[in-house]
């Protein structure tokens, strides 16, 4: 039964999981010029403490009604100056509608996936499980799971970061990371250019963490750490991102070892000698210049991988789009290379693992081009113009420009490609590596 009800009698529910309603001077100009055409749906008024009403029938009409269907359309009826709107009365149980103020959000795409994740924690907490909540949102028992999850998250980075228009796969992209705090570090990022380049870099460093811990409880075995070289004779390196073997030495009975962790990432292992501080210090620079050199090409790697992975995900109907571009950007490779395609690499573009047949390849990559022609045309582009070996840097760590590097950056830039910080340092040549280190 539909009957009006005073504005004044009726409350916004303390539980509705929208909490901005958005721009309503437009709704209100409509509702203002032609009334509300659809009711709202209420429940009679009750505490949010307790999840009950009064006790006393008449207290509880004074106290009026929750709205649980309709919150824009009674705040914009208020701007418009309306006294009363049509309601239909509901008896729905709280549980109930906070699942109904879940699903008619959601339905509308109203809710940020902040606002989505408190809704489920909220249904939770009523004692709804995972697959309850889906059955009454629509919603599949894994997105409920990972919408939940992200609750782990820094509240305030989290919702800041639902208003960059973040994608949901993003999201879930961030789940590679173990660590909550280095997942709460990546969250600033993310919705930003630099947002894939630090979850790699962030799973790399959850990596090269692990072969820290197996290092370190390995080298304690027979080494003593210090923190300083000084007097020191070199003995080997370790690199972090690395799987290094580490070996205990057949004299370390008689001969004490020490081990020294760089900020380069990467682990010295020294004995005592007599060897002269001055050679101690001249092997120390070359292991710090090795080690430099060894971070420029993880940082190179990842930049590729990105690249690579931009490019993969490229779909026909853009590729398709952008033929232009494509065509001009391989011609230009063709006259200035030898046009040396990798056929490894062209068959990771395409997801195709080749037979060790070298007769039959050609066939195995060429027999899907007809069914998307502008992307292969796209991906073999690509191949032409970069590869894993493409760098901004020298031998002695310095910063050296690359042309056919630059060329590949500005092919993906217009494909929509954008360079994270680190990758524009490298290219320019701003990166802290690039410093000499005294």
């Amino acid at each position: 039964m539909i009957q009006n009800i005073s504005i004044e009698k009726l409350h916004s529910h303390p539980d509705n999981p929208r909490k901005d309603l958005g721009d309503l001077s437009e709704l209100a100009e409509s509702i203002k010029a032609n009334g509300i055409f659809q009711n709202l749906t209420v429940v009679p008024w009750f505490s949010k403490i307790t999840g009950v009403g009064c006790d006393d029938p008449k207290q509880q009409e004074e106290m009026g009604y929750t709205v649980v269907i309709g919150h824009r359309r009674l705040a914009a009826a208020k701007l418009a100056g309306l006294t009363e709107v049509p309601c239909a009365i509901s008896n729905m149980k709280h549980r109930e509608q906070v699942a109904t103020m879940l699903s008619e959000n959601m339905q509308r795409a109203d809710l940020t996936v902040y606002e989505q994740a408190q809704g489920f924690q909220m249904m939770l907490n009523l004692g709804d499980t995972m697959n309850d909540i889906a059955e009454r949102t629509g919603f599949s028992s894994t997105t409920v799971r990972r919408r939940v999850k992200l609750l782990e998250l820094d509240p305030e980075k989290f919702k800041a970061s639902a208003e960059r228009n973040v994608t949901l796969m993003d999201y879930a992209e961030l789940e590679k990371i173990e660590d909550i705090e280095l997942r709460n570090k990546v969250l600033d990022s993310i919705g930003t250019s630099n947002f894939k380049y630090e979850l790699q870099k962030a799973v790399d460093k959850e990596k090269s963490d692990k072969n820290m811990a197996i290092y370190v409880e390995k080298l304690n075995t027979f080494a003593t750490q210090i923190d300083n070289s000084s007097g020191m004779r070199y003995v080997d390196s370790y690199y972090l991102s690395r799987n290094d073997e580490i070996k205990t030495p057949d004299d370390s009975g008689e001969v004490e070892y020490f081990y020294l962790i760089s900020n380069y990432g990467y682990i010295t292992l020294y004995k005592k000698d007599v060897e002269t501080e001055e050679d101690t210090a001249a092997i120390e620079k070359r292991e710090l210049q090795k080690a430099r050199y060894n971070a420029l090409g993880e940082i190179s790697k990842r930049a590729y991988s990105l690249r690579h992975e931009f490019v993969k995900s490229i779909s026909n109907t853009k590729a398709k789009k952008s033929m232009g571009t494509i065509i001009e950007y391989s011609i230009k490779s063709m006259l200035e290379s030898y046009c040396d395609i990798e056929p490894d690499d062209y068959a990771s573009l395409l997801d195709i693992t080749l037979s060790e047949d070298d007769d039959a390849v050609i066939e195995e990559l060429t027999q899907c081009l007809p069914a998307q022609p502008e992307r292969y045309m796209l991906l073999a582009a690509y191949c032409l113009l970069d590869n894993d070996r493409a760098n901004y840097y020298n031998w002695d760590c310095s910063h050296r420009e690359n042309a056919d590097l630059d060329q590949v950056y500005d092919f993906l830039a217009t494909l929509g490609y954008e360079l994270s910080d680190e990758e524009q340092a490298m290219r320019d040549g701003t990166h802290e590596l690039f410093k000499e280190v005294e």
